[in-house]
């Protein structure tokens, strides 16, 4: 076996040592939050309870193993949540011996980051986007019915909008990674700032259609967003041209 064939087996080797440690940790998170999810589940969905009970709803569980699937689903989101600074850490000392001493003083500005945006995203999303709306599909139901909201889809609801406005909320992060990879380019985007006025609106309306303080509420730090990024890839092309 030559050389090289052993570097990439080697370089393998760390990356799965790595990724052994970061799933020991998860389990661990996972494991703790098993043991308190009652607590966990009481904080994540209080708002949207105290809606659904204020519009003479019910929150119920349908099948006798519904309480074990939302005891999983927050236990594992909780670990997941937990252990990403963690895996960025190691992904980051990962690819760090391949980097070049420039480059590598990114890594401790963009972990951290990614991290905070995720935090945020899916923080928007519990605060602001959530509330709004369930107050919406309430009131949507009301007319015909007393809603009976079963546990099991409520709270995977919540985790899914949770965890795609934490990955939205990386866009600027996304940006300039690419920005320094000579892939994205700050003409380029400019370019499409219109486009991403009107997608942001388009989302804000499509995500919370009750009215138009709720969509602007939504579509603007969803372009705001944008413009971060826009700035952050003037930073790479500025980093690649000195």
């Amino acid at each position: 076996m030559n050389d090289q064939a052993m570097s990439v087996l080697q370089h393998l080797g760390e990356l799965k040592r790595r990724l052994i440690r970061v799933a020991i940790v998860a389990v661990i998170f996972i494991a703790v939050a098993i043991a308190f999810y009652v607590q966990i589940f009481e904080v994540f969905t209080d708002t949207a309870r105290r809606l659904i009970i204020e519009a003479n709803g019910v929150v119920a569980v349908q099948r006798i193993t519904e309480g074990w699937v939302v005891a999983a689903k927050l236990a594992i989101m909780v670990g997941l949540i937990a252990v990403f600074p963690y895996f960025l850490w190691e992904l980051a000392m990962f690819f760090k011996p391949g980097l070049k001493p420039g480059e590598r003083k990114y890594i401790f500005l963009l972990v951290p980051s990614a991290m905070v945006m995720f935090v945020l995203g899916a923080a928007f999303s519990w605060f602001i986007l959530i509330p709004r709306l369930v107050e919406f599909l309430l009131r949507l139901s009301q007319p015909i019915g007393d809603p009976l909201i079963t546990v099991g889809p409520l709270v995977g609801l919540m985790v899914t909008i949770m965890f795609w406005l934490g990955i939205i909320f990386e866009i600027p992060i996304f940006m300039f990674l690419l920005a320094k990879m000579g892939i994205l380019t700050s003409g380029w985007v400019k370019t499409k700032r219109r486009w991403m006025i009107l997608i942001s609106f388009i989302f804000g309306a499509v995500a919370t259609p009750t009215d138009p303080i709720s969509q602007l509420i939504v579509a603007g730090p969803t372009w705001l967003l944008f413009e971060i990024g826009m700035l952050l890839v003037k930073l790479a092309e500025r980093g690649r041209t000195e």
